[in-house]
């Protein structure tokens, strides 16, 4: 964030990956919606656009013509101006934007500053990443992923309004660490701690079917493994304390950590946190008296509102997971 005088601040951002879906033209969209996101995030509106582009010689260019497409329709429709682009010969296609954005210093957000008792609340679903890797092996077709896809492929510009007008403590997107890693980040930052509800967290439809028959991403094996000194129990009179990272790691060997229930129901609730996101929701930290208010201004603005836990007191960047 940059001041611009004292009523105006620039935003700047960039972020591109490679497909996650077969669709050139949906992976045009779902690249240029997770690079806007960042300044969604922030509470700023996106100014100008350009476009990233690694791509093989080899690879008819046809292809890389819908790609652009896909990213010039959310960029328009963000209201903001491609400004041009820069490519470069690769062996993997790659796509993204560098966004530049505005905003008034009062409605800058940042993922620091969330407060003990806020409510946490999620603006879209979790399990992209899964579904992807269920793509990639043959498990399930497109379309059958089609309905996630819009979803993630949505902007945030609806919640970002929403929360600019009611005023929240904190915000982040929900990207590559997984909703564990973004939330982790927040609470470092904020110098406090939090409790994940595990059945209120909002999931794809197939994604615990793929994650019980371990189909799901490398990224989320990585996220889970380096995010395992995160996770704690709840302990007899409700106090947060540390898992042994070699006793997590050794439950079943694919399970990320010790917490309430059983572990065969809970575990792949428990993955689907650290699964890696592509243009996933803002998650927010709001105070509890305006948690109503947050809930129906999202709702208004057409964005999901699923309140997914809270901050409590406790060691900067634990969280604590419940059944």
């Amino acid at each position: 964030m940059v001041p611009l005088g004292d009523d105006l601040c620039l935003v700047q951002t960039v972020d591109f990956f490679t497909p996650i879906v077969d669709s050139p033209r949906w992976f045009g969209r779902l690249a240029a919606a997770n690079a806007l996101s960042d300044v969604y995030a922030m509470g700023a509106r996106p100014l100008t656009a350009m476009n990233l582009v690694a791509w093989p010689s080899n690879l008819d260019f046809a292809i890389l013509g819908d790609v652009l497409r896909g990213g010039m329709e959310k960029v328009l429709e963000s209201g903001a101006e491609l400004a041009g682009g820069h490519s470069v010969d690769d062996k993997e296609p790659k796509y993204g934007l560098a966004v530049t954005g505005v905003a008034r210093p009062e409605e800058i957000v940042y993922n620091k500053g969330a407060e003990v008792g806020d409510r946490l609340v999620l603006t879209k679903r979790l399990g992209i990443g899964v579904l992807a890797s269920g793509l990639k092996a043959g498990i399930i077709a497109e379309d059958e992923m089609l309905p996630a896809i819009e979803e993630a492929a949505a902007l945030n510009a609806g919640a970002a309004l929403a929360m600019t007008r009611v005023g929240v403590h904190a915000c982040t997107d929900v990207s590559g660490f997984g909703l564990a890693g973004h939330l982790g980040e927040m609470l470092d930052a904020s110098g406090v701690a939090a409790v994940v509800h595990l059945q209120a967290l909002p999931l794809y439809d197939g994604v615990l079917d793929l994650i019980s028959r371990q189909v799901y991403a490398g990224g989320l094996r990585s996220n889970r493994d380096f995010l395992l000194s995160r996770l704690h129990e709840e302990g007899p009179a409700g106090a947060a304390e540390p898992i042994p990272a070699g006793e997590a790691a050794g439950a079943a060997g694919e399970s990320a950590g010790r917490f309430a229930g059983p572990a065969e129901a809970q575990e792949p609730r428990v993955l689907a946190a650290f699964d890696p996101q592509t243009s996933g929701g803002l998650l927010l930290a709001v105070a509890p008296e305006k948690h109503t208010l947050l809930i129906d201004a999202l709702e208004h603005a057409g964005a999901g509102a699923w309140t997914v836990g809270e901050v409590i007191a406790g060691p900067a960047g634990a969280i604590v997971l419940e059944g």
